[in-house]
């Protein structure tokens, strides 16, 4: 129950993940280490595993299902190719944060660096919507200014996004090294990071500004893939 929260995930070390699809994955990425079976149901496997009343299952899970298993899995560091690179800033909802997780893992931005007010990447929801992505990415937690300028030394395209002073996506030339930041929900991206970037982005659209960051972030994304 304790990794139900953030501060006991962040204490041991391990988060929960839920439904037979994501724990496939998890244990295809080697990244499961205790099952959990709602009581009735069982899964051949060699790893350690117990089965649970269904009032106990159910208050593991985070939502109302059918699901039967749970994984107790293991934080790992991953090393990931390429140099593209995706950072959230103070991204809040877990929905979107999943969403970005899946998306850059769909095209190519194997490294993702999230700023320390970011979502828990390893909140059961971001998990979920990150449909298992997170256990292939390189996944960089409290990322700041400085270390903004030391990709900047060494030699990455910073692009932000934004409205004033930005240019469409499609002016801007493709870059082998390249970080591209999206920013929170409410306040977009942060000025002492615009001010480091090479360029602040926006996405051409026919006539709505708004897009939700998630949606953003597939756009760019599959545009720099």
């Amino acid at each position: 129950m304790k990794l139900k929260q953030a501060k006991g995930r962040k204490t041991t070390g391990l988060f929960i993940v839920e439904g037979a699809h994501l724990v496939e994955e998890a244990l295809s990425a080697q990244w499961a280490m205790v099952l959990l079976f709602k009581e009735g149901f069982e899964y051949p496997s060699p790893l350690e595993h117990y089965s649970l009343s269904e009032d106990l299952f159910d208050a593991l899970c985070t939502t109302v299902s059918k699901d039967t298993i749970l994984a107790i899995c293991k934080m790992h560091i991953v090393e990931a190719a390429g140099n593209h690179i995706l950072i959230c800033d103070d991204i809040q909802d877990p929905g979107n944060m999943g969403t970005m997780l899946r998306t850059a893992y769909s095209f190519g931005f194997n490294h993702v660096y999230c700023s320390k007010n970011c979502v828990d990447v390893f909140n059961e929801k971001v998990v979920r919507a990150s449909q298992g992505a997170l256990f292939y990415l390189d996944i960089q937690p409290d990322f700041d200014t400085e270390v903004l300028q030391d990709l900047k030394n060494e030699g990455y395209a910073i692009y932000a996004t934004g409205f004033e002073n930005s240019i469409g996506m499609h002016e801007i030339d493709k870059r082998d090294k390249l970080a591209i930041i999206l920013g929170n929900e409410g306040q977009g991206v942060r000025k002492e990071w615009l001010d480091l970037s090479d360029a602040i982005l926006r996405i051409e659209t026919t006539a709505f500004n708004s897009l939700n960051v998630g949606i953003a972030t597939g756009i760019l994304l599959h545009h720099f893939r």
